[in-house]
């Protein structure tokens, strides 16, 4: 009688190849060109399986064969060894940071290499989601352009919105019009319209995957990232895993409403602005920021480098309600570090230093670290092509680049 294994035996069998082809893979993909004698050292599997899966990846369009040694003038005796280099078939990936007034879009290689960038005013609150999703699409190809890079080699999009995305790329309907109109399923609009692969998430999460790819999160097991610009929103990571929450409201800061002291989620650009025009409006003290008619918060801390008592007051101010903010957070995720992002990050020295002054007044040491991000405006999109990557990798061995997609036309 012929035993009946089921199915079970020929799925366990593409797991394991599948768990090879993703091992060896990932060997080339971080390298210059390797011997199968180097892949066979990393992930301990055999000769035979080693050049089996190089085989099989090549025909995918991963990994290409590199010309051996011998061809490049080494003479000695036996059989060259064979190396393989990365391939990828010019595919690339992008990150958008689709906020409520800017859209930025950034193309990159597979390796996160910047090939290109684009950058427009968003539209106003009236706009429609079908307005909205042509205005992130059309960013999007304006920065393939700029890379020169045809539509089709589009492997994946990574999509950060101002407000909370579940595991599904979707924003939960809790009767929020602002959250409604930032995401009104991209994911599954893009793909229907589109045909692109994106992945929504919430911009403050996208912006700590940034800094635990190349800023203040690296080597970190637990930080923070505050997004503090318009309003503050935390990407939260806890022993090195983003925490999302069940719905994806894990980094809401609608709580603040109720933190004494601080009373809303405004961020510290919103508040060195309004702070300002409410300090102007109530006192006469002499200041420079009596000049333009309504200063902005760039106006603010500009004047404050300048030594502005005013402005220098109004910073303070921010500062302790920044302290306010870290000590909340410090409390509710026991977190080693909280790293300032955004655009303000580069202008909240003092509004900083004042907070790190103040928070063992609110926090019992020892007290977090407090960083300003090196990352910049872009920082959400850094952390939406690490997105993008992660996908791309995750779903490798599973995506023929073999046949070439026809040349698009991207357009003036």
């Amino acid at each position: 009688m012929t035993q009946d294994h089921g199915a079970g035996a020929p799925t366990a069998l593409r797991r394991l190849r599948e768990a090879n082809a993703a091992a060896v893979l990932d060997v080339v993909w971080g390298s210059a060109p390797v011997t199968g004698s180097d892949v066979m050292a990393v992930t301990g599997l055999s000769r035979a399986t080693t050049h089996d899966v190089c085989e099989e990846l090549i025909e995918l369009g991963w990994v290409r064969e590199v010309e051996n040694q011998r061809e490049h003038g080494d003479y000695r005796k036996g059989r060259p060894a064979r190396r393989y280099g990365f391939d990828g078939r010019g595919r690339v990936v992008a990150g958008v940071d689709a906020g409520e007034h800017r859209i930025s879009a950034t193309v990159t290689d597979l390796h996160g290499e910047v090939l290109g960038h684009e950058e427009v005013l968003a539209s106003s609150r009236r706009a429609t989601a079908a307005g909205r999703l042509e205005s992130i699409a059309t960013t999007v190809r304006a920065a393939l352009h700029d890379a020169a890079v045809p539509e089709a080699h589009l492997l994946a999009v990574a999509v950060g919105v101002p407000a909370p995305v579940d595991a599904a790329g979707l924003t939960p309907a809790r009767g929020n019009d602002f959250w409604a109109r930032m995401n009104p399923d991209l994911g599954g609009q893009f793909a229907a319209a589109h045909g692109w692969t994106v992945l929504v998430d919430n911009d403050a999460n996208l912006a700590a995957l940034a800094e635990g790819w190349r800023g203040h999160g690296r080597g970190v097991r637990s930080y923070v990232t505050l997004l503090a610009g318009e309003r503050f929103g935390a990407g939260v990571v806890e022993d090195g895993t983003l925490v999302r929450g069940a719905r994806g409201g894990a980094g809401e800061m609608r709580f603040l409403d109720l933190v004494e002291g601080v009373g809303s989620a405004d961020g510290i650009a919103a508040r060195a602005r309004d702070g300002a025009r409410r300090a102007l409006a109530g006192s006469t003290q002499p200041s420079v920021l009596r000049r333009p008619a309504a200063p902005e918060a760039e106006d603010v801390f500009a004047a404050a480098r300048a030594g502005d008592e005013l402005a220098l007051d109004v910073l303070a101010a921010v500062g302790d309600v920044t302290a306010r903010v870290v000590a909340t957070l410090a409390s509710a995720f026991d977190t080693e570090r909280v790293v300032v992002a955004g655009a303000v990050a580069a202008s909240a020295e003092p509004v900083l230093a004042t907070a790190l002054q103040r928070l063992p007044r609110y926090f019992d040491p020892p007290v977090p670290q407090v960083h300003a991000s090196e990352l910049g405006v872009d920082v959400v999109t850094v952390g939406a092509v690490w997105r993008a990557l992660d996908h791309v990798r995750a779903t490798a061995v599973t995506t023929d680049l073999h046949d070439e997609p026809e040349p698009l036309a991207l357009g003036g």
